[in-house]
């Protein structure tokens, strides 16, 4: 029953033991050693090299953060002379980002610059790590860096702050929550001994410059919530920010100097550490037993520093509040849990109907007819149980495409890239199908003209992805690629509807109706089809099916023959038997007419 909620005490105690939390608050004390504790507020940037890892820390010098709330308004940004981070919104139009924190930022904007190029141009792990308002700086660095990365190719950057007070708004949050990449890149940990963590609480700060109340502070990322008794991870924005809220009375007149006072969270994490190897023992009353109950209280006392649920409930008077909010929080991920396994069984499914559709193809080629030609003509009742795989695996493509169609833009792209290799194989083993059945029922009319946006979109990312790449040898196509021709798909998943488009151009010569002009217009047209044909075989990018005896391309090929004779290319081969060479792989030889 427990394995069925997530476990923040369980991932706490992982992280305690991890080493790139270690290394990050190392990295901090080091750091804190060259910061002038006399100084101005600065920004302080230093980067540590250790083997394949680097380790950015942000510091600043002692400063108070007592009335440092503001927010500022990103459409204000440019006229304020500070770094766009406008990529963040393109499903939202604005969002607000602490006053204090982008000036830090702006203030050393050159040195970051060089500084993001660096690690874009490097393979090493990168640890980006801040404390306090520095933490903030090392949140917006990160985002930023986020922005220039391909997460398919690049190591993702992991950002570790420590007492870092919030950095923006809901806007904020559901700006860097649109890409779900990006959001477990952030660890923040946080004492409940530390009062920055608990500042700019208030619910409606003003945005600077414009004298309107913006949204409340809201949190992104995984945090650490920690007391002397225990810490536990929390990622629902809600419950961190209630959490954080139930220790924070009282603080406001018991650090009037808050910002300046360091907190040692080295010592913390230690003895933490300790903890979880001993793995203290909570006591809990007999009602708190149930997996899912037992599991809140632990957490919520842990963070509380409290040692009984008794004693809990007695120091902590919305204690009931928190636990209905970590219950609800607790049930959602259940639930997202049972969605993504029905997501990947329903995927599954799918891949059975490609295997269906593979048979299907195998079995018709047998036939000398080829499954095209086939599943037009519809005589057998394993055409019509076809029909139903075929309209199952459109109805599951279509809704994929829809979800990345509608993901922001460079989220997308790295989803798309992911679903590529699944979605062209649907594309080129069912396109032809639909073609099939729109040239049986729209006598006519041009299937190009009305093609399904889903079989569009995916022909689009595949040739943008393939342009992101180095092209393949300009001599001519790879050499696994003419040996495996014989069980290939044809690469252009419309191939057939130009072939009904030919056999259409055919009949209307044949007929001798259209006037001098039409039938000159149809003969280049049908030219044109034939060199691309050739190409088409030069690159072995069409599947040998289409010179089954029976199959729609042949019944083409003897009419156009008719037309214009031995004369062409495509002639040679056909007459001379070339053609049936290129089955086994070999290159179709077009001499010189």
């Amino acid at each position: 029953m427990s394995n069925r909620f997530s476990s923040g005490l369980e991932l706490a105690n992982v992280l305690l033991s991890s080493e790139p939390l270690h290394q990050s608050w190392d990295a901090i004390q080091n750091d804190k050693q060259k910061v002038n504790p006399n100084a101005q507020p600065t920004l302080h940037i230093n980067t540590t090299q250790q083997a394949n890892l680097t380790i950015i820390t942000f510091l600043t010098s002692p400063m108070s953060l007592r009335g440092q709330e503001g927010l500022i308004l990103s459409s204000t940004f440019k006229e304020r002379d500070l770094p766009d981070f406008e990529f963040l919104s393109e499903s939202n139009p604005s969002f607000s980002i602490n006053e204090a924190a982008i000036k830090l930022f702006a203030s050393r904007f050159d040195e970051l610059c060089l500084l993001k190029t660096e690690i874009s141009r490097s393979n090493s792990l990168v640890i980006i790590t801040g404390y306090s308002m520095g933490g903030c700086v090392a949140t917006l660095f990160t985002l930023w860096l986020l922005e220039s990365l391909n997460l398919l190719k690049a190591n993702r950057p992991l950002c570790i702050t420590f007492g870092s007070p919030l950095i923006g708004d809901e806007h904020l949050r559901k700006c860097v929550s649109q890409f779900s990449a990006w959001t477990s890149c952030f660890l923040h940990v946080a004492s409940i001994q530390d009062p920055v963590p608990k500042l700019f609480l208030s619910p409606y700060p003003t945005a600077l410059g414009t004298g309107t109340k913006v949204g409340a502070y809201k949190p992104f990322g995984t945090f650490l919530l920690c007391s002397d008794s225990g810490c536990a991870c929390f990622e629902d924005p809600d419950l961190i920010l209630e959490l954080v809220a139930a220790n924070s009375q009282g603080d406001q007149t018991q650090y009037p100097n808050v910002g300046i006072q360091f907190f040692d969270y080295g010592q913390l994490l230690e003895r933490l550490k300790l903890k979880a190897f001993c793995k203290d023992v909570f006591e809990l009353s007999e009602s708190d037993r149930v997996p899912l109950k037992a599991s809140i209280i632990t957490q919520l006392a842990a963070i509380f520093g409290v040692p009984q649920s008794q004693a809990l409930q007695q120091q902590q008077p919305n204690i009931n509040i928190l636990k209905k909010m970590m219950e609800t929080h607790e049930y959602k991920l259940a639930m997202q849990k049972t969605k993504a396994s029905n997501a990947a069984k329903k995927f599954n499914d799918m891949k059975v109907n490609m295997v269906y559709l593979e048979w299907y193809k195998k079995d018709s080629k047998g036939r000398e007819i080829g499954y095209y030609d086939v599943y037009k003509n519809k005589r057998n009742r394993s055409d019509f149980n076809v029909q139903e795989f075929k309209k199952k695996l459109s109805n599951y493509w279509q809704d994929v495409v829809e979800e990345l169609e509608n993901k922001p833009q460079k989220e997308g792209a790295a989803f798309r890239t992911r679903w590529l290799l699944g979605g062209t194989t649907y594309r080129r083993m069912t396109e032809p199908l639909h073609i099939a059945e729109y040239y049986k029922e729209n006598d006519g009319k041009n299937y190009i003209e009305e093609r399904p946006k889903h079989f569009i979109l995916l022909e689009k990312w595949l040739k943008e992805e393939k342009e992101g790449k180095v092209a393949e040898r300009i001599d001519g196509p790879s050499k696994s690629k003419a040996q495996n021709v014989a069980s290939s798909l044809t690469d252009d998943s419309c191939f057939w509807a130009y072939v009904e488009e030919a056999l259409i151009l055919c009949n209307q010569l044949e007929k001798g109706q259209p006037s001098f002009q039409e039938r000159e217009q149809c003969k280049q047209k049908l030219i044109e089809f034939e060199e691309y044909v050739l190409d088409a075989l030069k690159n072995f990018a069409v599947t040998p099916d289409i010179f089954l005896k029976y199959s729609s391309f042949m019944a083409w090929w003897k009419q156009y023959n008719k037309i214009v004779g031995s004369s062409t290319q495509l002639a040679r081969i056909m007459t001379d038997g070339t053609y049936r060479e290129y089955e086994k792989g070999v290159k179709v030889v077009f001499r010189s007419l």
